[in-house]
């Protein structure tokens, strides 16, 4: 395998683009005329455009972007992203993302971290799908869930679903992006306790996937009865199999851990009042915190192969993607959008996401020494390292190792911070 180098990842990049392209009958509103002509600006232009602009307006971005000499203007960008579908900006993220290595796994599966994050977008009070007004008298504002997996050891995202303000449900993100990962790597899938649901649980096993999910104390005492007898223990394991159907007739009833699922709920592998019945062997595991309250895992992963320790371990990692979101959505730049037409919004979404997994490969193939007489550990600033990795993209650096290599800052482990709640606003457009 080729060594994994700024240039090599940035070729890669430029060739999926090109891939993209070769296939405009597919991602194109109008294949037979849209980038028929030499234009200022190309396709490759529109498309690596979203994935580099930053926090300027659209014609400030377009001078550090385009050569001044032949400057179109905001209108001419604008008509020519009108012109790709967004399908082309979610294919090239898929195609991109399965061209980067994923070499680190644990006990031979990829560990999946599955959350979402709320984007504000710039105000538009006529997208129906978007846009929240909840007190009378006060401006409203316009917001998107996006549902991402995220693969914790190679930090990356694999994945991403869409949706709306009104139409957000993360289960069913999770279910669409589980049923569509790839069944030949084996995946141990880490979610929060809002993910938890017996839908989720049986697309995770009809897939034949792992899973370590979070959930509260009344769904763990609802999943197992016997749950109640062991309410003393600071901390138990219980390995038992579970029953889900949709009719209580006796003879479903006698099942043993036998659920019930209302024909209002979803549940994807048996239709309403069908007489089919799930069996699924699973194990649930009750946890003290240092803080003296109790979180309770449900896992499928066997217990003589992973100890309560292991469990820990497992779910403790899940909190990278929240750093992730984080340079996501402030590093990259995800927070600031260009428009508000919905096709605009949803390329630069999925433009991000490629971004971070472009600037993370480059981090992951850097090794960074550190002196055993340092008092802490030494990594590379990853805004700094963002930031130079977008210029390059652009033309405007040629070599960054050398420049982010010096960059360092020390992890302090330990530390904590009270998380700041604000009310919810969007980075205003200004004819971005």
């Amino acid at each position: 395998m080729k060594k994994i180098t700024p240039a090599f990842l940035k070729k890669s990049l430029f060739a999926s683009i090109d891939d993209i392209l070769e296939h405009k009958d597919k991602y194109l509103v109008n294949p037979q005329t849209a980038f028929s002509r030499t234009q200022k600006i190309s396709f490759h232009d529109a498309m690596l455009f979203p994935i580099v602009a930053a926090s300027e307006s659209t014609s400030v971005e377009m001078l550090d972007f385009l050569p001044v000499s032949k400057m179109p203007s905001q209108p001419a960008m604008n008509y020519r992203r009108d012109q790709i579908k967004v399908s082309a900006f979610s294919n090239l993220f898929k195609d991109f993302t399965a061209k980067l290595p994923q070499n680190k796994t644990y006990h031979g599966m990829h560990l999946i971290a599955c959350d979402g994050t709320r984007l504000n977008t710039p105000y538009n009070p006529k997208d129906p799908e978007s846009f929240v007004c909840t007190i009378e008298g006060r401006k409203g504002f316009n917001q998107y869930h996006l549902n991402t997996c995220y693969d914790v050891l190679n930090d990356m995202f694999t994945d991403a679903v869409i949706q709306g303000y009104f139409s957000m449900n993360e289960k069913l993100a999770f279910c669409e992006m589980m049923d569509r990962y790839p069944k030949d790597k084996p995946a141990l899938f880490i979610a929060d306790r809002g993910y938890a649901s017996y839908n989720v649980i049986a697309h995770a096993m009809h897939n034949d996937h792992n899973f370590v999910i979070r959930l509260t104390s009344a769904m763990a005492k609802n999943i197992f009865d016997c749950v109640k007898e062991f309410t003393n223990l600071e901390e138990f394991d219980i390995e038992e199999v579970i029953h889900v159907g949709r009719i209580r007739t006796k003879e479903a009833m006698s099942y043993p851990n036998y659920h019930c699922i209302h024909s209002r709920y979803q549940y994807d592998y048996i239709p309403a009042r069908d007489k089919k019945i799930d069996a699924f062997q699973v194990r649930l595991v009750k946890i003290k915190l240092s803080s003296g309250e109790d979180e309770y895992l449900l896992t499928n992963l066997a217990q003589s192969e992973f100890t309560i320790s292991d469990l820990k371990s497992i779910y403790r990692r899940r909190w990278r993607i929240e750093t992730a979101y984080r340079c996501l959505k402030y590093v990259s730049g995800m927070v600031h959008i260009h428009s508000i037409k919905n096709h605009f919004i949803f390329q630069e979404i999925y433009a991000k996401l490629i971004g971070y997994n472009y600037c993370a490969a480059i981090l992951r193939s850097t090794k960074v020494k550190n002196s055993d007489n340092k008092k802490y550990i030494y990594v590379i600033d990853k805004t700094y390292l963002f930031k130079t990795c977008i210029r390059f993209l652009k033309g405007k650096l040629k070599k960054i190792q050398e420049l982010f290599i010096k960059r360092k800052v020390p992890v302090r482990a330990g530390r904590k911070f009270e998380r700041i709640l604000r009310r919810q606003h969007a980075d205003t457009l200004q004819y971005r």
